[in-house]
């Protein structure tokens, strides 16, 4: 009987060739509920918020913000926690959107920015 085989080693980044440490860091959260587990160049850029352009700088889905005209990858998982979708169409990035919170009470909205 042979042994299960054993779990890959490899970054789950499948642009990288990067092998795991024994400890691997947490990436972004996958549709399971788990993270991926990445290598440590993979989690530093994921971490700095360069994931994306450093990997997906040619994929589609990059959008502009509508607030500060940042570029912003829209076309993945990885960046889905970057920016907030707009009630009139278009995308802000997340510094924009933290800016520009509206909170409801018991009356009109209110807004920090007003």
């Amino acid at each position: 009987m042979s042994a299960p085989p054993a779990p890959s080693k490899s970054c789950y980044n499948s642009h990288c060739t990067e092998l795991r440490p024994d400890r691997p860091r947490k990436g972004w959260r996958l549709r399971t509920g788990e993270f991926a587990e990445l290598c440590d160049r993979c989690a530093s850029l994921y971490e700095e918020g360069r994931f994306c352009e450093t990997f997906h700088s040619k994929a589609s889905g990059w959008r502009d913000c509508e607030s500060c005209g940042k570029h912003v990858h829209c076309g993945c998982i990885v960046s889905a926690h970057t920016f907030a979708l707009l009630d009139p169409g278009g995308i802000e990035c997340a510094t924009c959107a933290r800016k520009n919170v509206h909170f409801v009470a018991f009356g009109p909205i209110l807004s920090f920015n007003e």
